[in-house]
């Protein structure tokens, strides 16, 4: 049996419909940037927008056109990192999303989380440390 790396998850992909309106979506909900770049071959190209992340190490993920995987409600939970969750949820429903589950405290110092579904739908986690 192999030993998993250090990061057994790698990447995500949250699947988009209207590629443009997620993306504007999950920077204006986290005020950020994300990195856009496309990804296979000439007619075979599709755009992606990236997460940001700091250094080689962690996980991140993008945006990616809904081509083979569809926005849903259900399957794996992501969640993704937000210094001001509170700024977030504040945010969500004039972008056209909904809050699925209000802000719940973790046990320690774990941080809290919610989950919202973005403007297509799909659930996603939110994690503030």
């Amino acid at each position: 049996m192999t030993n998993l790396p250090i990061n057994a998850a790698t990447w995500f992909s949250i699947p988009a419909i209207d590629f443009e309106k997620s993306v504007k979506f999950f920077e204006d909900l986290l005020q950020i940037t994300l990195i856009r770049d496309t990804m296979g071959d000439g007619d075979q190209a599709k755009p992606f927008a990236m997460f940001p992340k700091e250094g080689d190490a962690g996980v991140t993920g993008a945006i990616t056109p809904a081509v083979n995987i569809l926005p849903a409600n259900g399957g794996v939970l992501v969640y993704l990192y937000t210094s001001d969750i509170d700024g977030a949820l504040s945010r969500v429903e004039g972008l056209g999303g909904k809050i699925l589950l209000p802000k719940s405290s973790l046990p320690g110092d774990m941080g809290d989380i919610t989950t919202i579904a973005d403007c297509e739908g799909t659930p996603i986690g939110l994690h503030q440390p």
